[in-house]
């Protein structure tokens, strides 16, 4: 499934790094023209860069949620697992989703979960196995933990990659 995963993060993602290329090119061409005087052309190239910024982060926000909705299209609907017992704790995959963007979805969804009574999820942030530059640790698990930590949210981790969320323990605002 590495392959997948692979996949979908790369064509999900192309429209952002094109974004990101085309942002980069006006900055560095906005700074060559101020450096050589033109101010006009500077500041022109300037607010092109800033279009390829916001076009390039909604890009990214649509790849992740397209990324979330492919890897967690079988997880069972709010109310049906925990609850009653039957079917085991609900699963939310955060493979192929930047750190920013797995935090967003756990404070979204771990409400929802306490609010149908469940007790517990499970959260796959992988082992970082795939994170390309293997001297490089995944970021993800550790910044859903501090996520989990800092927001007083009881989770163990019975295996290597896999969170147990207590989502009891959220405390309703």
């Amino acid at each position: 499934t590495g392959d997948a995963v692979s996949n979908l993060y790369a064509s999900t993602r192309e429209d952002a790094r094109d974004h990101m290329r085309l942002r980069n090119i006006c900055f560095q061409q906005a700074t060559q023209a101020y450096l050589t005087g033109n101010k006009a052309l500077a500041k022109e190239l300037s607010r092109k860069g800033r279009n390829h910024a916001r076009a390039m982060k909604a890009a990214h926000e649509e790849a992740a949620g397209t990324i979330f909705r492919e890897r967690n299209a079988n997880i069972q609907p709010q109310g049906t697992n925990n609850a009653g017992g039957d079917g085991g704790p609900r699963m939310f995959d955060l493979h192929g989703l930047h750190v920013a963007e797995a935090v967003a979805v756990l404070r979204r969804e771990l409400p929802n979960c306490r609010a149908v009574g469940e007790r517990v999820v499970h959260v796959l942030v992988g082992t970082g196995h795939h994170v390309k530059g293997s001297r490089t640790p995944a970021r993800l698990p550790a910044a859903v933990a501090e996520f989990l930590h800092a927001s007083r949210i009881r989770y163990w981790e019975p295996q290597a990659g896999m969170l147990e969320v207590d989502v009891a323990s959220i405390v309703v605002s």
